[in-house]
């Protein structure tokens, strides 16, 4: 009798090890890109968050109303000039479309605000010249609406943001 010694792998084990390999790689993928979601939420609320503490300062400084006018996928920075709001350009104010797909609720002084598809002409927030902030919540959402990142005003001067999971929408 003739037995062959020669030794490998067999398909079955071939197969059973790129399916392994291919779930675990999902699994990282998707482990990844939330945590990348939760990321992104957090960076547009610190930005903003820096942004209306600059305007705030700003409209101290210059004895002037700065203005946020929010939009369903961004917002906008203006400042009242000659009876009239402008919109603000400067390197350090950002104004903000969301590329990604995020998405903005707001409340005022405890009413849920209906945002506009585009940018309005009048703001919706103001930071007066004493650098008194309208009191709200401004909720950050992913396209999906499951995940959110809140900024809210806690005070006249100060704001908190904080990331609220799926069970708090």
């Amino acid at each position: 009798m003739y037995y062959s010694t020669t030794k490998g792998f067999t398909l079955i084990e071939i197969l059973v090890v790129v399916v392994i390999v291919s779930i675990v790689s999902v699994m990282g993928v998707q482990m990844i890109s939330s945590g990348s979601v939760e990321r992104n939420l957090q960076q547009h609320g610190r930005i903003l968050q820096a942004s209306i503490e600059y305007s705030c300062d700003q409209a101290i400084l210059q004895n002037r109303s700065y203005g946020l006018r929010f939009y369903q996928t961004g917002y906008q920075f203006s400042q009242y000039t000659n009876q009239q709001w402008i919109e603000v350009t400067s390197e350090i104010i950002s104004n903000n479309q969301f590329a990604d797909g995020s998405l903005l609720s707001l409340e005022i002084d405890g009413y849920s605000v209906v945002l506009p598809e585009e940018v309005d002409e009048v703001p919706q927030l103001m930071c007066d010249s004493s650098g008194q902030l309208t009191p709200f919540i401004v909720r950050i959402s992913d396209a999906t609406k499951q995940h959110h990142y809140q900024l809210k005003s806690i005070d006249f001067w100060r704001m908190q943001g904080q990331w609220l999971d799926e069970t708090k929408n």
